[in-house]
Protein backbone atom coordinates (compact mmCIF):
# COMPACT_ATOMS: atom_id res chain seq x y z
CA UNK A 1 0.00 0.00 0.00
CA UNK A 2 1.28 3.48 -0.86
CA UNK A 3 2.22 5.79 1.99
CA UNK A 4 -0.60 8.18 2.89
CA UNK A 5 0.64 11.75 2.67
CA UNK A 6 -0.05 14.25 5.41
CA UNK A 7 -1.90 17.45 4.59
CA UNK A 8 1.41 19.34 4.69
CA UNK A 9 3.17 16.83 2.41
CA UNK A 10 0.29 16.93 -0.07
CA UNK A 11 0.39 20.73 -0.13
CA UNK A 12 4.18 20.71 -0.63
CA UNK A 13 3.95 18.26 -3.54
CA UNK A 14 1.14 20.26 -5.14
CA UNK A 15 3.14 23.48 -4.80
CA UNK A 16 6.25 21.78 -6.25
CA UNK A 17 4.12 20.49 -9.13
CA UNK A 18 2.73 23.98 -9.73
CA UNK A 19 6.19 25.52 -9.67
CA UNK A 20 7.61 23.02 -12.17
CA UNK A 21 4.64 23.54 -14.46
CA UNK A 22 4.82 27.34 -14.20
CA UNK A 23 8.54 27.34 -15.02
CA UNK A 24 8.39 24.90 -17.93
CA UNK A 25 10.90 26.19 -20.49
CA UNK A 26 9.67 25.98 -24.09
CA UNK A 27 12.47 28.19 -25.47
CA UNK A 28 14.48 25.24 -26.83
CA UNK A 29 11.77 24.57 -29.40
CA UNK A 30 12.18 26.62 -32.51
CA UNK A 31 10.22 25.14 -35.41
CA UNK A 32 7.94 22.63 -33.73
CA UNK A 33 4.22 23.08 -33.29
CA UNK A 34 1.98 20.64 -31.48
CA UNK A 35 -1.61 20.09 -32.58
CA UNK A 36 -2.75 19.56 -29.01
CA UNK A 37 -1.43 18.82 -25.55
CA UNK A 38 -1.62 15.06 -26.09
CA UNK A 39 0.90 15.36 -28.93
CA UNK A 40 3.18 17.42 -26.66
CA UNK A 41 2.96 14.74 -23.93
CA UNK A 42 3.62 12.02 -26.48
CA UNK A 43 6.65 13.97 -27.72
CA UNK A 44 8.01 14.35 -24.18
CA UNK A 45 7.48 10.68 -23.36
CA UNK A 46 8.82 9.15 -26.56
CA UNK A 47 11.40 11.41 -28.23
CA UNK A 48 14.92 10.79 -27.01
CA UNK A 49 16.98 13.81 -25.91
CA UNK A 50 14.04 16.18 -26.08
CA UNK A 51 14.57 19.53 -24.31
CA UNK A 52 11.79 18.77 -21.82
CA UNK A 53 13.17 15.47 -20.52
CA UNK A 54 14.31 16.74 -17.11
CA UNK A 55 11.32 19.01 -16.56
CA UNK A 56 8.86 16.33 -17.64
CA UNK A 57 10.58 13.79 -15.41
CA UNK A 58 10.34 16.16 -12.43
CA UNK A 59 6.66 16.77 -13.23
CA UNK A 60 5.96 13.03 -13.43
CA UNK A 61 7.84 12.47 -10.16
CA UNK A 62 5.52 14.91 -8.40
CA UNK A 63 2.51 13.27 -10.06
CA UNK A 64 3.69 9.92 -8.67
CA UNK A 65 3.16 11.34 -5.18
CA UNK A 66 -0.06 13.11 -6.10
CA UNK A 67 -1.69 10.31 -8.10
CA UNK A 68 -3.85 8.90 -5.28
CA UNK A 69 -5.24 12.38 -4.57
CA UNK A 70 -6.00 13.57 -8.10
CA UNK A 71 -9.66 14.24 -8.85
CA UNK A 72 -11.39 13.51 -12.12
CA UNK A 73 -11.43 16.88 -13.83
CA UNK A 74 -14.64 16.21 -15.73
CA UNK A 75 -17.74 14.18 -15.04
CA UNK A 76 -17.45 12.74 -18.55
CA UNK A 77 -14.03 11.26 -17.75
CA UNK A 78 -15.32 9.83 -14.46
CA UNK A 79 -18.34 8.32 -16.19
CA UNK A 80 -16.14 6.82 -18.91
CA UNK A 81 -13.91 5.25 -16.24
CA UNK A 82 -16.85 3.77 -14.36
CA UNK A 83 -18.39 2.46 -17.56
CA UNK A 84 -15.11 0.87 -18.65
CA UNK A 85 -14.64 -0.73 -15.22
CA UNK A 86 -18.19 -2.11 -15.26
CA UNK A 87 -17.51 -3.81 -18.60
CA UNK A 88 -14.17 -5.34 -17.55
CA UNK A 89 -14.26 -9.12 -17.73
CA UNK A 90 -11.06 -9.99 -15.86
CA UNK A 91 -8.21 -8.62 -13.76
CA UNK A 92 -6.00 -8.00 -16.80
CA UNK A 93 -8.63 -5.73 -18.33
CA UNK A 94 -8.99 -3.87 -15.03
CA UNK A 95 -5.22 -3.29 -14.89
CA UNK A 96 -5.23 -1.95 -18.48
CA UNK A 97 -8.20 0.33 -17.80
CA UNK A 98 -6.51 1.73 -14.69
CA UNK A 99 -3.27 2.26 -16.60
CA UNK A 100 -5.06 4.04 -19.45
CA UNK A 101 -7.10 6.26 -17.15
CA UNK A 102 -4.09 7.05 -14.96
CA UNK A 103 -2.41 8.59 -17.99
CA UNK A 104 -5.58 10.50 -18.90
CA UNK A 105 -6.11 11.64 -15.31
CA UNK A 106 -2.56 12.99 -15.12
CA UNK A 107 -2.91 14.81 -18.45
CA UNK A 108 -6.26 16.27 -17.40
CA UNK A 109 -4.74 17.45 -14.11
CA UNK A 110 -1.79 19.04 -15.89
CA UNK A 111 -4.21 20.82 -18.23
CA UNK A 112 -6.32 22.01 -15.31
CA UNK A 113 -3.33 23.28 -13.35
CA UNK A 114 -1.85 24.89 -16.45
CA UNK A 115 -5.01 26.88 -17.11
CA UNK A 116 -5.54 27.89 -13.49
CA UNK A 117 -4.89 31.62 -13.36
CA UNK A 118 -6.08 32.81 -9.96
CA UNK A 119 -5.18 31.95 -6.40
CA UNK A 120 -8.84 31.18 -5.78
CA UNK A 121 -8.83 28.54 -8.54
CA UNK A 122 -5.58 27.05 -7.22
CA UNK A 123 -6.96 26.99 -3.67
CA UNK A 124 -9.98 25.10 -4.99
CA UNK A 125 -7.64 22.46 -6.45
CA UNK A 126 -5.77 22.25 -3.15
CA UNK A 127 -9.04 21.84 -1.27
CA UNK A 128 -10.28 19.11 -3.61
CA UNK A 129 -7.05 17.12 -3.35
CA UNK A 130 -7.08 17.56 0.43
CA UNK A 131 -10.66 16.31 0.59
CA UNK A 132 -9.62 13.14 -1.27
CA UNK A 133 -6.63 12.76 1.05
CA UNK A 134 -8.83 13.25 4.09
CA UNK A 135 -11.27 10.54 2.94
CA UNK A 136 -8.40 8.14 2.35
CA UNK A 137 -7.10 8.89 5.85
CA UNK A 138 -10.54 8.26 7.34
CA UNK A 139 -10.83 4.95 5.44
CA UNK A 140 -7.38 3.89 6.65
CA UNK A 141 -8.23 4.71 10.26
CA UNK A 142 -11.55 2.86 9.97
CA UNK A 143 -9.77 -0.36 9.02
CA UNK A 144 -7.81 -0.44 12.28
Amino acid sequence: MAKLLTKQELTEHLENFRSILANFDYSALKNIRFFNLESLYDYMENVEHNPFKEQYSALQNELDYLQPYLPFVSSERAAAFLTAMSHAKNDEEIVEIKKDFTTKLRQDFINLARTTTTDSQWNSILATCEEIRSHKEEMTLATY
